[in-house]
């Protein structure tokens, strides 16, 4: 099923909105281009799901469309966070399609005016904790620190394989322990930074790391948060003009659809 497919946002009860943000880019730029990219690499694969016995054309979705964001950091995640608080108040769950990793920064921001008591799950290739990079305390390089302070500290980080060296090192742990971090009481949102997988799978991100994620790792995450109660999710970094025949936002596109019918299409 193409996502550009959808029905109207306002019926909708999932909603998947393209934030094409890379101004926060540290290495190679291209991640704006990748909303797009995911709704035209969703033309390649199957509305209906074996692992959740689920089919997407039976949920509730709608597609909000690329926002237009300035390019200056602070105000585009301020425009980011506005737009998610508004589809949150409506009830609706959120699908954000980045744009480089800020652009979770935007959204757990707007979140928290909604949902004061989140915790969030990031997969990322890296710990980004610096507290600034290239003088920017909004850097991708800086989101999971700002997660940090935005939800207290209610933050769990798997698949990192980069680290600065002054990381709270007991927010990364291993993909298979992150769901025991996750309070099942506490609305939960999850991040995927794509460069958390295997660059053999994904070798269209902005920094590529060597080791990652197997794909069905992944997937037996989204199983173990199907019990959980997730208000959205993200995927970012994808880099279509570093993506050999689309392979990268093929896994995105799969990943959206495996993500929705096991979040919300029970």
């Amino acid at each position: 099923m193409r996502f550009l497919e959808a029905g109207q946002v306002d019926d909708a009860q999932v909603v998947i909105v393209g934030a094409p943000f890379e101004e926060a880019s540290s290495y190679r730029k291209g991640s704006s281009l990748a909303p797009l990219a995911i709704r035209r690499a969703s033309q390649s694969i199957e509305s209906y799901s074996a692992i959740f016995r689920a089919d997407l054309r039976d949920v509730s979705l709608g597609d909000a469309g690329d926002l237009t964001l300035s390019n200056q950091i602070e105000e585009a995640l301020s425009q980011i966070a506005d737009a998610v608080e508004s589809f949150l108040r409506d009830g609706k769950r959120v699908v954000v399609l980045g744009g480089d990793h800020s652009v979770s920064i935007g959204v757990i921001a707007g979140a928290r005016r909604v949902v004061p008591n989140l915790q969030v799950a990031v997969l990322d290739a890296h710990s980004d904790w610096r507290d600034s990079y290239n003088g920017s305390r909004y850097s991708h390089a800086c989101t999971v620190r700002r997660i940090w302070e935005l939800v207290e500290g209610r933050v769990w980080v798997a698949g990192t394989r980069s680290f600065v060296g002054n990381e709270d090192w007991s927010r990364y742990v291993s993909i298979e322990e992150l769901p025991q971090k996750l309070d099942p009481s506490r609305p939960t949102y999850l991040s995927i930074d794509i460069d958390a997988l295997d660059p053999s799978l994904c070798p269209g991100v902005g920094n590529p790391e060597p080791g990652g994620l197997r794909y069905e790792q992944v997937i037996s995450l989204f199983k173990a948060l199907s019990e959980f109660s997730l208000i959205g999710m993200d995927i970012v970094e994808v880099h279509p003009l570093y993506d050999p025949a689309e392979i990268t936002a093929v896994t995105a596109a799969k990943l959206v659809q495996e993500g929705i019918l096991a979040f919300w299409g029970k």
